[in-house]
């Protein structure tokens, strides 16, 4: 399938490819319900020092869940698969998985695209006091903190942590901008 170019898609496939940052995004979506492609965008506006505000999140959730509607039940049939849950000819087993996962990854594409055009952020001011960290950590604890399975701070810091610390290599400044964060 032919798509638009995307900055936010150019920028998830890249940081996506860290393991770290695949399983603190699974982790999350896995315990929290989280949505991978609003996980990354805010990681991606943080890149452009951004800060999102708790109607921005809402805004963002809107546009995504007629996708999430749809990647779900993908999501599912998908891992049913792997686990032999459906009874299939093992032969189209793999096939069948392949096919699945490629539909799927079509649609959180153009959930992305559809993310990436929902807010003009280009508009806005960028926090020149804050670092790209900092604009993550914030970014990141403004969408987690609503999510219903998301009772406080310490129940998301660890999968929060490893997230940023697999995008920014300065440890020091993950542990300032997760402080401040979680502080405010």
């Amino acid at each position: 399938m032919k798509f638009p170019d995307s900055q936010l898609w150019n920028y998830a496939t890249q940081i996506y490819q860290i393991p770290e940052v695949e399983g603190s995004c699974l982790e999350l979506q896995n315990q929290y319900d989280a949505d991978v492609n609003i996980l990354l965008y805010c990681c991606w506006v943080s890149e452009q020092k951004h800060r999102l505000s708790g109607e921005d999140i809402q805004i963002l959730q809107t546009t995504t869940a007629p996708w999430q509607t749809i990647l779900k039940p993908l999501r599912d049939a998908r891992q049913m698969m792997k686990q032999h849950i459906i009874l299939i000819p093992s032969e189209q087993q793999n096939q069948t998985i392949d096919n699945m996962s490629e539909i799927e990854l079509n649609a959180e594409h153009m959930a992305q695209l559809a993310l990436e055009g929902c807010l003009d952020i280009s508009q806005r001011e960028r926090e020149a006091e804050m670092s790209a960290a900092d604009c993550c950590a914030q970014n990141l604890y403004t969408y987690l903190q609503q999510l219903e399975g998301v009772k406080s701070i310490s129940d998301i810091s660890e999968p929060v942590s490893q997230l940023l610390s697999a995008i920014y290599e300065d440890e020091e400044a993950v542990q300032m901008a997760l402080m401040m964060a979680a502080t405010g």
